[in-house]
């Protein structure tokens, strides 16, 4: 038997890519593939494309595929043989959520390859095999962009069996960039889709339980007054659902009278009562969903204040632990109720770097070359751990991250500078300048310059793309970065201040071989070896928890005899956590240094640097010290996680690497090996490197208070 699948397709092609790849593999061989291209400069909307596709296609099975969803190899005709055993049936297949690509799924590069959708029958026609015979006649309503699917699967379900064919996957494909390139469902905010989400389910429960109603129209009106509630922005579930009740008594299902509605009221309370008197209460009660549950309940009640309570307590979905709550949610409770309700001190400034992990970076040359020349009018506050607290020099208060007296700190901050995104719950204040120092001059893709997202939070672009508007101001370090910044955070040009990093005042300023020995003994470094510093990125795939990646050392045990009288400073990345096998395999010739503060000090008391794609190379080159690049996994990295901006052989200031061998061959080498790459890289003058006069701090400042004195 045939079997046809109708894809709608508006944009994505590199979704597309893999949906037809799926199709490909799927080892069916009786199969025509429909796909309805919509028009971008007048698109009639997903309902409109699967209708004309109903119309051409020529298959004994239909199967919608949206463009952006998947199958693995084999499914398709594992389908079709579970099809074929039930021919007057609709075959369910199982139905997963996916982040990723199809190829990471398959080859299970990511934590969390897939998930379960909690998604009705009624409200989803993708993932089934329906045999043509059984379509609906009144096809897909195209006057709806969102929940086309209601009307057509309630009268579906009113005349088909539908059978389970478990262990057949449909890939649901959540798109990683709902900025520049949302899903259709992503696109369904507010309260219209959770009205929609109930009423497919109550719609499946009424069908199971065969109760007599109304349910077509009861589906196209909740529709309806979805668009209504997108269309006004409202923010309460009961307007939408007082909408619905009020016009599926009077039969009214045009768009002017049902957009026309008014807020909810006490006569729409009466006219649910009504509606859902109707319905068995039974089904009702066996709605999944607690909270939408108790809704439709207060409205069987016609107890309109209840129902509102209900709608309003959907916006809390995390549960209280313990009789009062849990202590993250006192300390936010804190937060929105009293911090928020403080004075905004405008001499105050709060400075955070590495969320708080150390004293460093740019903030740190900020503040020191602010204590140091202009103090006057301004107090300083410091996010930072206990370990970190002593370093700090003048005076200043210290609050550790999370606590009370950091969210009270954050929330009166007349002045904010931080090298990282905030945390999600920051609220930007009136009277507050949030300057963003960030913390690399990138060579790995950001943000929106990434494909797919494999860190642990995959919804990153939208998180991203929310905490960096309530920066003021982006501090950019060089040309390059201001185009990268522009390009992959989104951030109006107008809005980045390239100064230059100050981080780097103190590179550029010298470093002689004095001042080497120094920081030599200070740190416990040997003085009579060849100091090598370690210091690579983290790795997307490797999650191990909140905030903590983990990496295995690309080194074995014979490595360290290989390079004899050197000595190995190792600075991890600050999301990856601890350095396994480092004694077992450089023994004393090794220290672990990632929990220090200034990286800067480790710069100089080295005298090669080992990275693979961190910009930490960026500010090494300023010494013009040896560079080796040692990208071990450069394939799966630049090809695969995360991508990067320039081709590392044409561009780095030193040799790129793939083993052990040649990394031990290189270190090796005198400098005149070196000489060349870092000439071809200083010849790109400020374009890479910034400004070189050792002044950034003074611009940071000044800069700073000048926008600070317009608020």
């Amino acid at each position: 038997m045939k079997l046809s699948i109708i894809i709608p397709y508006y944009r994505g092609e590199q979704y597309l890519r893999d949906c037809l790849d799926g199709i490909g593999e799927g080892g069916c061989e009786d199969v025509e593939v429909i796909v309805s291209d919509d028009d971008p400069m007048e698109p009639r909307g997903v309902a409109f494309a699967r209708n004309s596709g109903i119309e051409r296609c020529t298959g004994d099975f239909v199967m919608f595929l949206d463009s952006d969803d998947f199958f693995l190899p084999g499914d398709i005709g594992r389908a079709m043989e579970a099809a074929e055993k039930n021919p007057d049936s609709v075959t369910v297949l199982d139905l997963k959520g996916t982040y990723y690509c199809r190829d990471a799924v398959i080859d299970k590069r990511v934590p969390k390859p897939s998930f379960e959708l909690d998604l009705p029958i009624a409200q989803r026609v993708v993932g089934l095999v329906i045999p043509k015979k059984l379509i609906p006649k009144k096809r897909f309503p195209e006057r709806f962009r969102y929940y086309s699917e209601l009307t057509f699967m309630t009268e579906l379900l009113e005349s088909a069996a539908f059978v389970n064919a478990p262990g057949i996957t449909y890939y649901k494909r959540i798109h990683n960039d709902p900025i520049n390139c949302p899903s259709l469902s992503q696109e369904e905010t507010g309260t219209g889709s959770e009205i929609v989400r109930e009423t497919g389910s109550l719609a499946e429960a009424v069908y199971k339980e065969k109760t007599e109603g109304r349910i077509a129209q009861f589906c196209t009106s909740f529709a309806l007054a979805a668009e209504r509630a997108r269309s006004v922005g409202t923010a309460k579930l009961v307007e939408c659902a007082g909408a619905f009740f009020e016009k599926i008594l009077t039969g009214d299902n045009s768009p002017a009278g049902l957009y026309a509605c008014p807020a909810f009221t006490e006569s729409d309370a009466a006219g649910a009562k009504k509606a859902l008197g109707a319905v068995d209460i039974g089904v009702i009660k066996n709605v999944p969903d607690r909270g939408r549950r108790r809704i439709l309940l207060a409205l069987a009640d016609g107890d309109r204040r209840k129902a509102q309570k209900a709608a309003r307590k959907i916006r809390f979905k995390k549960k209280k632990k313990g009789l009062f709550g849990s202590k993250d949610q006192w300390r936010l409770a804190f937060y929105r109720k009293i911090a928020l309700r403080t004075r905004v001190r405008r001499d105050l400034v709060f400075f955070e770097s590495f969320n708080g992990d150390l004293y460093g970076d740019s903030c740190r040359y900020i503040y020191e070359y602010w204590l140091e020349h202009n103090p006057e009018g301004r107090r300083f506050v410091w996010s930072i751990g206990k370990a970190g607290r002593a370093a700090i020099p003048g005076r200043h208060r210290s609050v550790k991250p999370g606590t009370l007296r950091y969210m009270l700190a954050l929330a009166r901050a007349g002045i904010l500078v931080s090298n990282m995104r905030q945390p999600s719950w920051y609220v930007k204040r009136k009277g507050q300048l949030f300057f963003e120092t960030w913390h690399g001059t990138p060579l790995k893709r950001l943000v929106f310059d990434m494909d797919d997202v494999y860190t642990a939070s995959p919804g990153y672009k939208k998180i991203f793309y929310d905490q960096s508007r309530k920066w003021d101001w982006l501090l950019s370090g060089n040309e390059y970065s201001t185009g990268v910044f522009e390009r992959a955070f989104m951030f109006p040009r107008e809005r980045i201040a390239e100064l230059g990093y100050p981080r780097n005042d103190r590179l550029r300023a010298g470093a002689d071989e004095q001042t080497k020995r120094r920081l030599r003994e200070k740190l416990g470094f040997p003085t009579d070896k060849r100091v090598v510093l370690y210091a690579p990125t983290w790795r997307d795939n490797r999650f191990k928890g909140s905030g903590s990646y983990e990496m295995a050392l690309p080194f074995d045990k014979t490595f360290a005899a290989k390079v004899p009288d050197t000595f190995f400073i190792f600075r991890m990345h600050y999301f990856v956590s601890g350095t396994e096998g480092l004694k077992e395999t450089f023994g004393d010739n090794a220290v672990d240094m990632s929990g220090y503060d200034d990286i800067n000090d480790l710069y100089l008391a080295s005298d090669v640097l080992i990275t693979d794609y961190s910009s930490v190379f960026f500010d090494y080159a300023i010494l013009g010290r040896p560079i080796i690049f040692y990208a071990f996994d450069e394939e799966e990295y630049g090809g695969e996680l995360r991508g990067l901006y320039f081709d590392m052989e044409s561009y780095c200031p030193g040799p790129v690497l793939r083993t052990q061998e040649e990394l031990a061959e290189a270190l090796g080498k005198g400098d005149d090996y070196f000489s060349p790459f870092l000439e071809r890289f200083n010849a790109m003058g400020s374009f890479f490197a910034g400004p070189d006069d050792a002044q950034a701090s003074k611009r940071a400042v000044e800069f700073i208070e000048e926008k600070a004195g317009k608020i």
